[in-house]
């Protein structure tokens, strides 16, 4: 993916916020689920979410393809875009060392 980061200053705080640039491969709605720290009987919503694929960078200047799917709040801005060039504003956490999740906002 191709990702660059902007940062916006307001009342002396930074917020800095990710885009996530590639190819809208396509979009869906995941189903609810049980998640294992839920509640019993409580069950997690749908959501929706986008998959688009991308350049990412490797360690030697190389770039290789990845398939990256990302949660939104709305599929709205990516009906009718399958293929074209989109721009998600994202947040990210690392789940694991090594690996990077992403998430609309």
């Amino acid at each position: 993916m191709n990702m660059t980061s902007l940062s916006h200053t307001h009342q002396r705080r930074t917020a800095r916020m990710l885009n996530l640039t590639g190819i809208l491969v396509g979009t869906y709605i995941a189903p609810a689920f049980n998640a294992k720290d839920a509640q019993e009987g409580e069950q997690k919503p749908q959501k929706p979410k986008v998959q688009i694929l991308g350049d990412v960078a490797l360690k030697n200047g190389e770039t290789k393809k990845d398939l990256i799917t990302v949660s939104v709040p709305d599929l709205a801005p990516y009906e009718g875009k399958d293929g074209a060039e989109v721009t998600i504003p994202v947040g990210a956490f690392s789940p694991q060392k090594g690996s990077i999740a992403f998430f609309g906002i």
